[in-house]
């Protein structure tokens, strides 16, 4: 006959507990099946562990040398058990995360919050860079996950959209275009533009934009999108930028429709070969629900 786990529990329980009846309560079954399960674990080790009387299970000097080998495995599995429990709410976890400037106000102010209301022992690490050095950081392993625009141009790394929009105009308040129904490429040309860095896949569609229309656009001011709406609203020009930046900036700023229509697709991307943990996909969900409740307000 061979050693069943049931049997083990049965053993285990019935030393824990001090007899039968509480043993048969903790697992859930008749007195009867744990006198059972016990009698077959002697016959299956061939070994006499407990004497009987009127009262129930003496154990001998045998069962609790048995008992000692069990209780360690027992030990093994609780520890088991509890690796477990801190993996699922991601105890003692450190979670790396890169974002572009547009969404790292969104991550901080809205997404993160949510995540360590739901994984409080979460060590973070948030860094704020370009999409380039995200994606080439991400494919070396240096994030966990990185929120990106456009999608990653290195091959073999995993990404997934977030959500597209569109880009915009920012202006300050009192600007003559500031009742404008839009502001064109050609509105640009006639004014100074502050445009994001030539790394951008923004700034890389308004160079395209440009060439195919054949407007030249004087005197630019380059920057990152946060300051074009610094600048923008300081009236020193017209700023274009993705509609997030726009919503979140500090700076009072009018916000218009870009003619062309540029769109930016947000995506957030992961290191190659890896499997995504439970944080990982949260934190993804978090950022997809907030950036379209960002959009909705368009």
């Amino acid at each position: 006959m061979r050693i069943n786990p049931r049997q083990v529990e049965a053993f285990h329980k019935v030393i824990l507990t001090g007899g039968i009846t509480a043993a048969a309560n903790m697992m859930y079954i008749t007195q009867p099946a744990v006198s059972r399960l016990i009698k077959d674990f002697e016959d299956a080790l061939n070994l006499k562990l407990f004497d009987r009387d009127g009262r129930g299970l003496i154990p001998r000097a045998e069962a609790m040398k048995l008992y000692r080998e069990v209780e360690r495995l027992y030990l093994g599995l609780d520890h088991i058990g509890m690796i477990a429990d801190e993996i699922r709410h991601a105890k003692g976890s450190v979670l790396r995360i890169a974002a572009v400037q547009a969404l790292s106000f969104l991550c901080s102010d809205q997404v993160l919050p949510t995540l360590l209301k739901k994984y409080p022992d979460l060590s973070l690490f948030l860094d704020i860079e370009s999409s380039s050095h995200i994606t080439s950081a991400i494919s070396e392993n240096q994030y966990d996950v990185g929120f990106i625009f456009g999608q990653p141009g290195i091959k073999g790394l995993e990404a997934e959209p977030l959500a597209d929009a569109s880009a915009v105009a920012v202006l300050a308040v009192d600007h003559p275009l500031a009742t404008a129904d839009e502001v064109t490429l050609a509105d640009l040309a006639g004014t100074r533009a502050i445009l994001p860095g030539r790394t951008t896949p923004l700034r890389a569609q308004l160079d395209i934009s440009s060439r195919k229309e054949q407007i030249y656009l004087h005197n630019p001011i380059e920057t990152s999108m946060a300051n074009c709406c610094v600048l923008a609203s300081r009236n020193v020009g017209i700023g274009v930028v993705d509609f997030i930046t726009a919503l979140n900036s500090p700076s009072p700023v009018i916000v218009k429709p870009f003619n062309p229509d540029i769109k930016m697709a947000y995506c957030a991307v992961y290191p190659p070969q890896i499997p995504r943990s439970q944080v990982v996909n949260h934190i993804t969900q978090v950022m997809k629900e907030k950036i379209a409740e960002s959009l909705a307000l368009k």
